[in-house]
């Protein structure tokens, strides 16, 4: 991807995770709690379950975003960023959704089935459910599949598509007995065929590159789901959802859910003051210690998708140099940076050792820690072999240019920023010079990470549960609308192709692991720490909170009786 998140890619999260510096460190000055994180495994969904007869039949939900969405139309890149598709989530769905385990299953809401019916070639068949209407009553239909797979698969480079992934394997798609089913044929055997099945757009939105790319940057795409969007305030930076009249499937609890633009700086004190009823932790060890002093409160912890790195743009500069990348992975603490993120808010902490895998998912190995493991030494050997040699103020130059890098922060982020400091930190100990490069947080990926308009930076990726395939337009091909390295290794796109086209689980993990070493040597990214899903929620709100896969079924997301 050139980066983002939804189900079919991975997705940019602003400011996931929260750094300890120091006991005065800005924006997370709380100290830790007793040696007492939990070492116990945490489950894959955290949240109070209540069946629909005990949810009240009413009643708002307020939630918070750090700002307000550049695109509304989350396949389009600037618009498949976590806190966009978190927010058009109740607007939206698909034949497939995911269950608590991970795995895909049919959504009765969209379809009546979905399964391969054919090997050679694949072939899927999806039966539509007919009582399946967009806001405004039209129906959905194959057309609108064919729309969006016409828009996604990279045929037409017009399209701003945050990933091609899994579309480019599909040949065509056709109807069968009528409007409501249809077969889509594949190039290529596809494991995860099931990852693009999640939501759908209208026919309209994908019909041309201008509506796809422009027509919803200020507007919202028409909904599918249970809520609709009634309003966009940009003045006071809210927006509204309504239950959707249209909608054919159980009446929602809620009637309504309030999206508040609230900076991350803030988020916390906003939720401390009941302005909001759910907060997302993650590692912020100041929120947390807010969050506890809510007495109609409570903290969830979960799995995560979520993971914090270092990305660098190896395509220019003294970072095109393996050996300079190489030599920054070694430098930098991860172990630090895991343990300041994770054990101030009660969790377990431990590095990101996978490019493709979360800790605990099948297939994980700690292939990055056996690559660029913390090793100040090495880190030395490598930025010798590169040139970059020890001046007499303990400097590294080459030919006499002082080794100077930056890091790009998106403001009023302070979790991000003190990730940063650490890195900062962690490279002057080896002689590199690091200066940080604050920007506004609302023009951060539009202006600055997509376009490559920086050398380094550290934000989050939030994964899927199609790790492999979603894994992709990360790093392959170089021109990838998500890829913002800026370099490629050439045996990935064969490696990614084999992946996603083996149906054995084992075999199919054994060419992820060599994905995930080759990654893992060329360093186009250091993966730091992996965050569970921290949050706090006021009593009594039911099925929704901390949750490593599950889909959200809105219809009873609530409060309990």
């Amino acid at each position: 991807m050139r980066r983002r998140n939804t189900a079919f890619a991975a997705a940019a999260v602003l400011s996931a995770s929260a750094l300890l510096l120091s006991a005065c460190a800005p924006g997370n000055t709380a100290t830790s709690p007793s040696d007492a994180a939990s070492t116990e495994e945490l489950p894959s969904t955290a949240w109070a379950d209540a069946d629909a007869a005990d949810i009240t039949d009413g009643g708002t939900l307020n939630l918070a975003i750090n700002a307000m969405p550049v695109n509304w139309n989350t396949y389009e890149v600037d618009g498949n960023e976590v806190d966009t598709v978190n927010t058009v989530e109740p607007t939206s769905g698909g034949p497939i959704e995911i269950a608590e385990d991970g795995t895909a299953e049919v959504n009765p809401d969209y379809a009546v089935s979905a399964e391969v019916i054919s090997d050679d070639p694949q072939v899927v068949e999806i039966k539509l459910n007919p009582e399946a209407v967009w806001e405004d009553g039209t129906p959905i239909t194959y057309k609108d599949y064919i729309a969006t797979w016409q828009a996604m698969n990279g045929s037409n480079e017009e399209y701003l598509s945050a990933s091609t992934a899994v579309f480019e394997d599909i040949t065509a798609i056709e109807s069968t007995d009528d409007d409501y089913t249809f077969t889509a044929t594949f190039s290529q055997i596809t494991a995860d065929w099931q990852s693009i099945f999640t939501s759908v757009l209208p026919a309209s939105v994908a019909s041309t590159p201008a509506a796809f790319n422009e027509g919803f940057t200020t507007t919202p795409v028409p909904s599918s789901g249970p809520f609709m969007i009634s309003n966009i305030d940009t003045s006071g930076q809210v927006v509204t959802m309504v239950r959707n009249p249209k909608w054919w499937g159980e009446t929602p609890k809620l009637d309504t859910v309030i999206v508040k633009v609230i900076d991350g700086a803030t988020q916390a004190t906003a939720f401390g003051n009941s302005e909001t009823d759910v907060l997302y932790i993650s590692s912020n060890a100041d929120a947390y210690q807010t969050a506890t002093k809510r007495t109609d409160a409570e903290i969830q912890a979960s799995g995560g998708l979520t993971w914090t790195h270092v990305t660098m743009n190896g395509s220019k500069g003294p970072l095109a140099d393996v050996k300079v990348r190489q030599a920054i992975g070694h430098a930098v603490n991860r172990e630090l940076i895991s343990e300041s993120a994770n054990t101030p808010v009660g969790v377990p902490a431990t590095t990101q050792g996978s490019y493709v895998f979360m800790p605990g998912q099948k297939g994980y190995e700690d292939n990055v820690g056996a690559a660029i493991g913390f090793d100040v030494d090495e880190a030395a050997k490598l930025l010798d072999e590169a040139g970059y040699e020890l001046n007499g103020d303990g400097l590294r130059e080459k030919d006499g240019d002082v080794l100077t890098l930056s890091i790009t922060v998106p403001a009023e982020t302070p979790t991000n920023k003190q990730r940063a400091m650490q890195v900062q930190a962690d490279l002057k100990d080896v002689g590199v010079t690091v200066e940080l490069d604050e920007v506004p947080a609302a023009k951060y990926f539009s202006d600055y990470i997509i376009p490559g308009d920086y050398e380094m930076t550290s934000f989050s990726w939030q994964g899927t549960a199609f790790p492999i395939s979603s894994t992709e337009a990360l790093f392959s091909p170089v021109d990838s609308e998500s890829n913002f390295t800026g370099i490629t290794d050439d045996s990935l796109e064969g490696l990614f192709d084999e992946a996603n086209a083996e149906l054995d689980p084992d075999a199919r993990l054994k060419i992820a692991d060599k994905i995930d070493k080759v990654l893992a040597a060329y360093v186009p990214i250091i993966p730091l720490a992996p965050l569970p899903n921290v949050y706090a929620v006021k009593d009594g709100l039911v099925n929704y909170g901390a949750k490593q896969f599950q889909s959200v079924d809105w219809t009873v997301v609530g409060w309990a009786k």
